[in-house]
């Protein structure tokens, strides 16, 4: 389990009609040296591709994904990749010069999709080995027929980053600057929206190391990988820790389980009348800014009347905080209330929340006017809330609303991958 925290503004940079300076730090010298990834460089999708299922530097994997939170890895060798659906492919304009979209992107891939009379998009991933900031460029260069869907996201389709449309003959190209942690997996998708599919997109992406200090953006990030004590989690970014405490207020020895796909490794066994607390006074999350709060959470049946509280640093006094619950009854009800103007005030957002006994995916994003609420990548619902209220809150209590008394822990299930980001993340 590793815990992250810190907050600056998050980085998204849009820009378009960019020349091949943008490939030159990456693409070797003038000398006729082979092309390498030098500098700050970390990876680069076409340059690193050798015929290995990992290419250069083992970032890489070359993958058909599924639409279901599975990926299967393609077959090839330095002249392509193909998936199970031959349709499927991933090659480099350097083999193949002569494509139409290498004459706009020369350094990219060259990736086939089948369409959706397929089972599965092409996709390539790119894992982060190390806690840093990074710059994801992506370039994207459809020659002819239909435009194509691309999606940019984080370990799943959906954690969303950047969703876009390659417009045919003309070049999609966008960058993100974000904190990665280590095993992170970053994964471009062309989705096809029509059932031809395409053939020969020029595709590009590249990561770079930003000079800024780590944590950037990340305010928090539980990944439950493993577990440092018998009922404490520490964090990386500073001295506190999570403890795991029962309706008594006395630690309980944390479990784990499984995660929403295997990829993800493990999550946490929160049962009722248990949660997850920072005691540190000094750790504050900043909802100054816009801020994103995302969770992976999996509820047990359950027969109990009480809400279940997943995420809560609410302060009724001053009108400030988020909570995240599932509200009872048949259909269950996700509610997300938060701080709003004139102090102290609140307000609810809530939507119908889908088979609670499952893994949900839920993205709370609160800007200057509004709060949105994602559930598994789609829009659920949003509500009018201007944010100078949320300003500086406690760390947050999950598995308990924050105010009440620990007896009151009523969430039973699993949680994974909880993160506080500074910046506003798409739904889809």
């Amino acid at each position: 389990m590793v815990l992250l925290r810190r907050a600056t503004v998050l980085g998204l940079f849009l820009f378009g009609g960019c020349s091949e300076s943008l490939f030159g730090a990456h693409r070797g010298d003038s000398n006729g040296s082979p092309p390498t990834c030098t500098g700050a460089c970390i990876a680069d999708a076409a340059l690193d591709f050798d015929g290995t299922p990992g290419g250069q530097g083992r970032h890489w994997r070359y993958l058909e994904d599924t639409r279901d939170r599975m990926w299967k890895p393609m077959t090839g060798d330095i002249m392509g990749m193909i998936g199970i659906d031959q349709g499927n492919r991933i090659t480099t304009c350097a083999a193949h010069p002569e494509a139409p979209a290498c004459k706009t992107l020369p350094g990219a891939l060259l990736v086939s999709a089948a369409g959706t009379s397929s089972a599965a998009d092409p996709a390539i991933e790119f894992t982060a080995n190390n806690a840093q900031v990074i710059k994801l460029s992506l370039h994207v260069f459809v020659p002819s027929g239909d435009d194509q869907t691309i999606r940019l996201y984080r370990n799943s389709r959906e954690d969303v980053l950047f969703t876009g449309t390659a417009v045919a003959g003309t070049r999609l190209d966008q960058a993100i600057t974000l904190d990665a942690l280590p095993s992170d997996r970053f994964l471009v998708a062309i989705v096809p929206p029509g059932s031809n599919g395409a053939t020969d997109v020029a595709l590009d992406l590249s990561a770079d190391v930003e000079s800024t200090n780590f944590p950037s953006t990340c305010q928090l990030a539980l990944r439950c990988d493993s577990i440092t004590g018998d009922s404490t989690v520490d964090t990386v970014c500073s001295n506190s820790a999570f403890i795991h405490l029962g309706g008594s207020g006395t630690p309980v020895t944390l479990t784990l389980g499984a995660a929403a796909f295997k990829e993800q490794g493990n999550s946490i066994r929160i049962p009722s009348g248990t949660y997850l607390h920072d005691p540190a006074s000094t750790d504050k999350l900043d909802y100054s800014h816009d801020v994103t709060v995302q969770l992976w959470a999996n509820q047990a049946p359950s027969t109990s009347a009480s809400t279940a509280w997943l995420f809560s640093n609410l302060d009724a006094a001053k009108g400030d905080g988020i909570g995240i619950s599932i509200l009872p009854g048949a259909p269950a009800m996700l509610d997300v209330k938060t701080g709003t103007t004139p102090a102290p005030s609140f307000v609810h957002a809530s939507a119908m929340y889908p088979s609670p006994n499952s893994w949900h995916f839920i993205r709370v994003v609160h800007t200057s006017t509004e709060v949105r609420v994602c559930v598994d990548g789609d829009l659920v619902t949003m509500a009018t809330a201007t944010a100078p209220n949320l300003a500086t809150t406690p760390a947050p209590d999950l598995g308990k609303d924050i105010p009440d008394p620990s007896a009151a822990a009523s969430f039973d299930g699993f949680l994974d991958d909880v993160r506080v980001i500074t910046g506003a993340l798409p739904c889809k």
